[in-house]
């Protein structure tokens, strides 16, 4: 018995009670009160015209006395069964009003609600714990591709907000504490099509607690968290964690692409950026003095890598505690440390905004970093400036500053999930191409121009397995030899080529980066694609359909049934065999 169907029982017991005591009370009274007939003769009412005759009495509908007008007995007895009927419905419906208010039985009723909706899922699924801005930018950035997610969140007021999000494909949440292995497991961490949990909540103990109870209870599912403090990361990483994420030291990383490497940050920008939305221009760092406003996580995280190139920087912060750590650090004798918030002009001046290449903007407070960025600018124009967003609802604000990048913690993360769910290689292309020389990244920037236009290019990953590419294992599998450019053929017209690039090969552990044309393919192995939607769905219809793969191979299209297949073999094999006597005719012509 569920939970809803215990509940409405316990609650609904006395009214049903006082409802059938009621009507059996009042159909037995109608069936023993003697009538008169039209005859003038005493008469009683069956039990069906007493139920007929109570029914529309109860409900207050009244058709009339049936079938003979009633007796003053029956008329007496009629004024009992109104009062005792209709104050049992109304005392009914007074208790149904009251269960349907119940917090209990809602709770309840979401529960099962939900329960449904999870059996009902037939394909893999992401289990995100966490609906606030990641999360939900995590949601759209999974059902763009058509991957199921579930939701589960413990502030009931953002999971109020789950029907109003616009998603592709349904998502059903429910409220819980995901620190609880029980409303995990309630939420479906061990449910047979749950390939992966997302730890995305603002906490990063909660995250660890996520990420232990889901290694424990389901150790072969993916968890991916999301930690802004080294301890925290470590201790995920010794649970098993198999990918933790610092949306601080991820943009810091982002942020020394765009300095030493324009077109590398650009190249990472349109592989990872958002399906369908317009292509980005490459961003151009001048060499010069730094200042970064606000000295945490952030602000932290691109010192170190500005002055990894020796970038001389100002810090300005309002902690004297900060202060003298950073004084105290032999690497930081040539920077200097000013007390202060950033937000006015005596402390920019002071820091020497005026002469400087560049600003960060990187305190925890909007209003704080919008303040700041508009302030730089009116003293320098020209200044560079990274501005970090720590809200979504303030976007537009952000975007007015025209500040040349902009960090917001829940799209960096959702950026880098995204990546890792629908490709994992890229990310393995993106550490490979970082230590890579500028020139091969522009050379791969005019390579996807060349290949895509204007288009963003979708991601895609091809395994040659007999689960994944059916018809190319088979035929590699006969010994013959097909290429890395053979898959970019088009399976409608061959002499066409697919709008797509090979990115990376793997091979036994071994990567290679933008694999030429002509490298033959071998069982087993992984391809990196980027191409239109369009060459992705071709490209997948080759690696499965035999007589696709045959046709970009040898410009024949195969016959598809039984018997059209074995006559063509049939024509074929007699080809062969009259060929050399009709080659030895040929040879006899021509001599004589």
């Amino acid at each position: 018995m569920s939970v809803v169907t215990s509940i409405i029982l316990r609650q609904m017991r006395a009214p049903f009670i006082i409802l059938i005591m009621g009507y059996s009370i009042a159909i037995l009274g109608m069936v023993l009160t003697p009538g008169i007939d039209d005859q003038g003769n005493e008469w009683h009412m069956s039990i069906f015209d007493a139920i007929y005759f109570v029914s529309y009495t109860a409900t207050t509908i009244g058709f009339g006395e049936i079938p003979y007008p009633l007796s003053s007995a029956q008329r007496m007895w009629a004024l009992v069964t109104i009062y005792v009927t209709v104050t049992s419905w109304f005392y009914a419906l007074g208790k149904t009003l009251s269960l349907i208010q119940d917090p209990t039985f809602r709770e309840a009723l979401t529960k099962n609600t939900f329960s449904r909706n999870l059996k009902k899922i037939n394909e893999s699924f992401i289990l995100i714990c966490g609906f606030g801005e990641t999360g939900t930018a995590l949601a759209h950035a999974l059902t763009e591709r058509n991957i199921r997610a579930v939701i589960i969140e413990r502030d009931n007021d953002k999971l109020q907000t789950l029907p109003l999000a616009d998603f592709p494909v349904f998502v059903p949440g429910i409220q819980g504490d995901a620190r609880d292995p029980e409303q995990l497991i309630r939420a479906g961490l061990q449910h047979k099509k749950c390939a992966a949990i997302i730890a995305v909540t603002a906490s990063d103990e909660t995250n660890l607690k996520i990420a232990i109870s889901s290694k424990l209870l389901n150790p072969k599912i993916c968890v991916i968290c999301r930690s802004e403090l080294r301890d925290f990361e470590e201790n995920m990483f010794s649970f098993g964690t198999d990918f933790v994420i610092n949306p601080f030291q991820t943009f810091a990383n982002i942020f020394a692409m765009a300095m030493h490497s324009p077109s590398l940050h650009l190249l990472y920008d349109w592989l990872t950026g958002v399906p369908n939305t317009s292509l980005t221009n490459p961003v151009y760092i001048q060499e010069g003095h730094w200042i970064i406003c606000g000295f945490g996580r952030f602000g932290q995280s691109l010192y170190k890598q500005l002055i990894r190139y020796e970038t001389p920087v100002t810090i300005i912060d309002p902690s004297e505690a900060k202060r003298e750590k950073f004084l105290n650090k032999p690497e930081n004798k040539n920077n200097d440390f000013i007390i202060g918030s950033g937000f006015d002009a005596h402390t920019l001046k002071l820091a020497g905004v005026e002469e400087a290449a560049g600003l960060i903007s990187g305190s925890d407070n909007d209003s704080n970093n919008l303040s700041i960025i508009m302030t730089a600018r009116e003293l320098n124009p020209e200044l560079f400036t990274v501005a970090r967003q720590n809200k979504k609802a303030n976007e537009k604000l952000f975007i007015a500053t025209h500040a040349n990048i902009l960090m917001q913690p829940s799209e960096i993360i959702a950026r880098k999930i995204r990546t890792l769910l629908n490709s994992p290689l890229m990310i393995a292309f993106l550490n490979k191409a970082r230590h890579q020389d500028p020139e091969w990244a522009n050379i791969a920037i005019s390579r996807l121009s060349g290949v895509l236009g204007e288009e963003r290019p979708n991601i895609w990953t091809i395994s040659v397995t007999k689960k994944e590419a059916k018809a190319l294992h088979l035929t590699l599998n006969l010994g013959r030899v097909i290429r890395v450019g053979n898959l970019l053929q088009d399976p409608r017209a061959r002499e066409n080529s697919l709008k797509s690039v090979a990115l990376l090969l793997k091979r036994n552990n071994k990567l290679l980066l933008m694999p030429t044309d002509d490298i033959a393919i071998k069982a087993d192995d992984q391809i990196l694609y980027c191409g239109t939607p369009v060459a992705e769905r071709s490209m997948k219809w080759t690696l499965n359909d035999i007589h696709s793969l045959n046709y970009i191979m040898t410009y024949e299209d195969t016959p598809d049934s039984f018997v059209w297949r074995k006559l063509h073999s049939y024509i074929k094999r007699n080809d062969r065999r009259r060929r050399p006597r009709a080659q030895r005719h040929l040879d006899h012509s021509k001599k004589h």
